[in-house]
């Protein structure tokens, strides 16, 4: 089983499908992959539309036959707003964690709303998933911080530091025990120097595919083809270790 930890029901695709994943899917069978997170769009550009885009995400996974797991989003600018559009997302719809998009958000990772957040989801033992990589609000080296501020709740660096900030990243990896990252965004010298020096336990794959109609997700299962790696390892991060975390399992 190949999980794509990082995908998004683009802003195209939900304007032309709705909430329908049929033809999107279809990209990830020419691929091999059964299963994928599903992060939204228009509610990390558009900070009006975060509730209806957390529905159509909430819906479109509903829709795929049990292939997507859903992640909501929110912004700590919006306070209590923020928490209740959480919770309703956590505890109603069913989602499997959040994901943060600082830089296109515009919001700070020091927010002192964002400590609720990353308290939330700890306690509900769900991730907090952040883009990571560029500056100034989205680096890796932020997220790192935040793990080492909240031990008991699990972030995920969801490129891996890009191309940029890979080092950052391999740095906080090897220093918090509760930070995992997808790579989805390193160049294979990057990725491989990331195998070599990471727990295989808390790296995961993703493509980054839905944001338009582009597809990523052959140039990213490449990188991983030429990569360095023992099958058991290969089989956890392409797989098992998404499976865990996003509490997916294999007859759902």
């Amino acid at each position: 089983m190949i999980v794509d930890t990082h995908t998004h029901w683009g802003i195209c695709w939900e304007d032309r499908y709705g909430s329908d994943p049929c033809n999107w899917l279809a990209v990830l069978d020419r691929h091999g992959i059964e299963k994928a997170v599903l992060m939204g769009h228009r509610g990390l550009t558009r900070n009006a539309d975060i509730e209806k885009s957390n529905d159509i995400v909430a819906d479109t996974a509903a829709n795929s036959g049990g292939r997507l797991v859903p992640l909501a989003t929110v912004h700590p600018d919006f306070g209590e707003s923020c928490i209740r559009e959480l919770e309703r997302c956590l505890d109603q719809l069913g989602m499997a964690g959040v994901k943060l998009h600082p830089w296109l958000q515009g919001m700070s990772m020091a927010h002192p709303v964002m400590d609720d957040i990353a308290r939330i989801c700890g306690d509900r033992n769900v991730p907090v998933v952040f883009h990571d990589g560029t500056p100034v609000y989205s680096m890796s080296c932020q997220v790192g911080g935040l793990a080492l501020k909240f031990p008991e709740t699990t972030f995920v660096l969801g490129h891996a530091g890009l191309l940029e900030c890979w080092r950052s990243a391999l740095a906080f990896l090897n220093r918090c025990s509760n930070l995992y990252c997808s790579l989805c965004g390193p160049h294979l010298a990057a990725i491989q120097e990331i195998l070599d020096g990471v727990d295989h336990r808390r790296i995961m794959w993703g493509s980054d595919f839905g944001f338009g109609w582009a597809d990523p997700i052959e140039y990213r299962l490449n990188l991983m083809d030429h990569a360095l790696l023992e099958d058991n390892s290969r089989e956890m991060i392409m797989s098992g270790n998404a499976k865990r975390l996003f509490h997916i399992s294999d007859d759902k």
